[in-house]
């Protein structure tokens, strides 16, 4: 009777011993997760915690070699001289903030000047604080004198962007000033477009070659579900072996819908099946094939980036292989 009684008091102490050990595992982890909470809370958006030039300096200063020479303040309006009796002269604001993504994380719209030439630019924020540089609105070989300012459409925050030609008039005055409303998709932006169409896209075929320093070819090949087959050729001048890769990936489902929408939103369909003149130098050549329920589009494209929606599919495409050109 004696060793039974010890053995329930031991069985009952060991049992206190384990449910106090459950109680103290059960606010550990609430503590922790208390802890984790708030510890999220506390990360907040450097874009929106800028308050002075300076501050837009220091953020976009490590984003690359030409940001270091990023000028703003007073000398930036420069910038909008040829803009003073317009409603894009300047304010005395060269930064904007608003969220060009729709991702609930405040971007940076910079319009200021690199030395003394206009530097126009946009940092996105893909969440928590992992920043982006975006410049493929404004094209050097073609356009002169960028400016933008942020406008709204159903409230979606928009790009309004205005250049010049990049040719001047006889008396040397800039001229065929133009603007656009741009919509940040793909990780760009592209011409906004209020009712993008919905067509069903089965496949796509893409080849790009370019020649400079050598000769240089892509090809990529996406089926509707999403196995990519991509290959990528290099000879460099000078050597006559070509540098052949090849590899197949499989696009995620959120991968394939964003290159499908991003085609959709730049109805791609009514796209006109040839760009450029054949004769433009130092630009890639690029014939996209796009398999949808009427059938297939053809676009043949000398100048790289027929327009800023197909330049932006191009980019989307690249990316593919910037993982087979590094190995």
């Amino acid at each position: 009777m004696h060793k039974w009684l010890s053995r329930s008091n031991l069985n009952v102490s060991a049992k206190a011993t384990f449910d106090s050990m459950q109680r103290l595992w059960l606010i550990l982890n609430v503590a922790l997760l208390a802890h984790a909470g708030a510890f999220a809370q506390k990360v907040t958006s450097r874009i929106s915690s800028l308050k002075t030039d300076e501050d837009v300096k220091s953020l976009v200063h490590p984003l690359g070699w030409e940001y270091e020479e990023l000028i703003l303040g007073d000398s930036a309006c420069l910038v909008y001289k040829p803009y003073a009796h317009t409603a894009l002269r300047c304010t005395g604001q060269s930064w904007y903030r608003a969220d060009f993504d729709s991702n609930g994380w405040p971007d940076l719209l910079v319009v200021g000047l690199r030395r003394d030439i206009p530097f126009v630019f946009c940092v996105l924020d893909s969440g928590n604080n992992r920043f982006q540089v975006v410049r493929d609105f404004y094209n050097s070989l073609d356009e002169r004198q960028p400016t933008a300012r942020v406008a709204f459409r159903q409230g979606q925050a928009l790009l309004r962007y205005t250049a010049y030609a990049r040719r001047r008039s006889g008396r040397g005055k800039l001229q065929n000033r133009r603007t656009q409303l741009l919509a940040c998709r793909g990780g760009g932006f592209v011409p906004y477009e209020k009712q993008p169409t919905n067509h069903h896209i089965t496949t796509i075929s893409y080849q790009s070659r370019f020649n400079y320093h050598g000769q240089f070819a892509t090809t990529i090949d996406i089926n509707a579900t999403g196995l990519a087959t991509l290959k990528y050729q290099a000879t460099v001048q000078g050597d006559s072996v070509a540098s052949l890769k090849h590899a197949q990936y499989q696009l995620s489902r959120d991968q394939l819908d964003s290159l499908f929408d991003l085609l959709n939103y730049i109805h791609f369909a009514t796209c006109r099946p040839v760009y450029g003149t054949g004769m433009e130098n130092h630009r890639p050549r690029v014939d996209l094939q796009i398999g949808y329920e009427d059938g297939t589009k053809v676009i043949h494209d000398t100048k790289g980036g027929g327009t800023l929606g197909l330049a932006q599919v191009y980019e989307n495409l690249e990316r593919l292989t910037t993982q087979l050109r590094l190995h």
